[in-house]
């Protein structure tokens, strides 16, 4: 297979996974119309879990169930806990598509981030793309608005939560398989679902469509996952990563058929700036690599 078609493939897995993760998104939200943060999160735990165990057997890989416990792995797990926790949190109270907008100004989080962590010098131009992408999710957000000020502050903590997570994901050993690092994930997630059972409402009382929904978000997200992988193998990162941004298109879509939420102009206004911001976040870098 020629880099083209590899890349093709890769194009065609990303804009997959995209879908996947707001299809999953989409039955979260509705989930937690009648039910509680920590519920939705650990029967959607229990369900991936579930399948990624299923996964682990199949592919043969039980011999690298050890590797679960590794210190990095752990770590992620815990932040991916806390992203998922205020993810969901605070979806019930903001439109589809301008959660979804905001989670993807995790490239200029990480483009933050990695002058503290690895000390790497970002130029005026890059840091220009951060402060636009800001600009962006504060005319998404509407500070003011009808959005409450507590769901946009836990979205944005879930998408700095993003950053370090993807900043750590690229720390880990390579020989550790994809499945094991998803299980941890979804390990994290439980857990953190059970941490705010035990502090939290009461469940309520479980519905087939409530199983129907948890057990779909399941299905979409580690299929998404997969597909994420598949996107990032054997690809040219730098041309496939640009297409991440279709998530917009899916959830404006799904956001306006399911939800009924139409996104305002000046909405619209902001998914267009963070989106831009990000691609031209994502082409600085690629113009950096390459003077390397």
């Amino acid at each position: 297979m020629s880099q083209a078609q590899k890349n093709l493939r890769g194009i065609v897995a990303m804009t997959l996974a995209m879908a996947l993760f707001v299809l999953n998104d989409t039955c979260v939200k509705l989930a937690r119309e009648h039910f509680e943060t920590g519920q939705v999160l650990v029967i959607r735990g229990v369900f991936s879990l579930g399948l990624l165990t299923l996964w682990l057997f199949l592919a043969g890989l039980r011999d690298k169930a050890r590797m679960l416990f590794h210190p990095k792995l752990v770590l992620r797990g815990v932040i991916e806990g806390c992203i998922a926790g205020c993810f969901i949190s605070a979806i019930s109270d903001i439109p589809l598509a301008d959660i979804t907008a905001i989670l993807m100004l995790a490239p200029l989080i990480i483009t933050a981030l990695s002058t503290v962590i690895f000390g790497e010098k970002v130029g005026w131009r890059r840091w220009s793309a951060v402060v636009v992408g800001f600009c962006g999710m504060l005319l998404v957000v509407r500070p003011g608005g009808s959005v409450p000020l507590f769901a946009v502050m836990l979205a944005v903590i879930s998408v700095i939560g993003v950053g370090f997570r993807d900043i750590l994901t690229r720390q880990i050993p390579a020989g550790i398989p994809s499945v094991i690092v998803a299980i941890t994930s979804s390990t994290g997630t439980l857990l953190a679902g059970t941490a705010l059972s035990a502090t939290g409402p009461a469940w309520h009382t479980m519905t087939s469509d409530f199983l129907w929904l948890t057990g779909g978000a399941a299905a979409f997200v580690v299929l998404g996952n997969y597909a994420m992988i598949e996107a990032c193998r054997d690809t040219e990162l730098s041309v496939i990563s640009p297409f991440r941004y279709i998530v917009l298109v899916w959830a404006v879509a799904l956001g306006i058929f399911v939800f009924g939420e139409w996104p305002t102009s000046l909405a619209i206004l902001g998914i267009a700036l963070i989106g831009a911001s990000g691609l031209y976040t994502l082409h600085r870098e690629r113009v950096r690599r390459k003077s390397e």
